[in-house]
């Protein structure tokens, strides 16, 4: 059977080697839940929510996953390192096919567990945002996402979707990334269910807030990914004043080598009243919606 191919990945890896030679030149435990409702003023437009919304966040140590589980589709943001359980995960809890993967970045804690994800799970289309990295791990994930012949889309800020029965999703960034950069080149979205939004920001850093807050996006959500794992890198004060979360969720190994999340990181989401939950203390974090409250679960009881 003749297949197709995806441009913008096998032109990548046609030049891969070349990119790399310059580049290196140019050198579920119930205990632990909480209900919250919603009020929030001068938040981007509500949509009509149908059904509900799961949105977990999986502990897969120094790195992110998230599976999204919508009335209409099923939605990965990364999968961890390599061997992170991920495609386990899912297909444990009756996963058979995914609707979105979006990758935010190239980073091996990002992209290497969707391999085993691009392997044995059926994928429809990959949203990237299109920049090089010169790693094995992102060789054979562009060479996955094109012998599998999954739709390739470049993710750049304007770019929406609606996933059906009142689910919308955003790319906020980039707009023009930069591989010397990875962290500044990842993916930003919002997702939207009624009244409860959630912002997931990869490993974008102070330079990527500061574009986030001179655009006319709407920033201001309900559950925040924190950036970077808690880096002090990521999630200044101004931007964190324009989201004004209810709730942020760290996703970050335990005792981990960059020692994240950072202390000032901390400090930070503590100034603003925010309720923060972290993978390394608590385990995988799921938030339930109907689109007007939402009820947030914690593998492990820890404070």
């Amino acid at each position: 059977m003749q297949t197709k191919t995806n441009p913008l990945s096998t032109a990548i890896k046609k030049y891969f080697p070349i990119v790399c030679i310059l580049m290196l030149l140019f050198a579920f435990w119930t205990g632990g839940c909480g209900s919250f409702s919603i009020f929030e003023a001068g938040v981007s437009p509500e949509t009509d929510a149908a059904g509900t919304l799961t949105v977990h966040f999986i502990d897969v140590g120094q790195g992110d996953a998230i599976f999204i589980q919508a009335p209409e589709n099923n939605i990965l943001i990364d999968g961890g390192e390599r061997n992170s359980g991920v495609a386990d995960y899912l297909q444990n809890r009756g996963v058979t096919s995914l609707n979105l993967v979006l990758s935010t970045h190239p980073h091996n804690d990002h992209i290497g567990g969707l391999l085993a994800v691009l392997e044995n799970i059926p994928v429809q289309e990959v949203i990237d945002p299109g920049v090089v990295h010169t790693t094995k791990t992102f060789e054979d994930y562009l060479t996955l996402i094109d012998t599998q012949d999954i739709k390739f889309t470049v993710g750049r800020a304007g770019l929406t979707r609606d996933l059906g029965e009142g689910l919308t999703m955003q790319v906020l960034h980039p707009a023009d990334p930069s591989a010397s950069n990875l962290n500044d080149a990842s993916l930003v979205t919002k997702f939207t269910f009624g009244k409860v939004s959630f912002l997931f920001t990869g490993d974008a850093e102070e330079k990527s807030e500061a574009l986030l807050l001179s655009s006319n996006y709407p920033l201001q959500s309900t559950i925040l990914k924190v950036g970077h794992h808690g880096s002090s890198s990521s999630t200044s004060a101004p931007f964190l004043e324009a989201v004004n979360p209810v709730c942020a969720v760290i996703m970050v190994g335990a005792d981990n080598r960059y020692e994240h999340p950072h202390a000032e990181t901390l400090q930070t989401l503590a100034a603003a009243g925010v309720n923060v939950y972290r993978t390394d203390l608590q385990g995988t974090i799921t938030i339930t919606t109907d689109g007007e409250t939402f009820h947030l679960e914690h593998e492990k009881n820890n404070p």
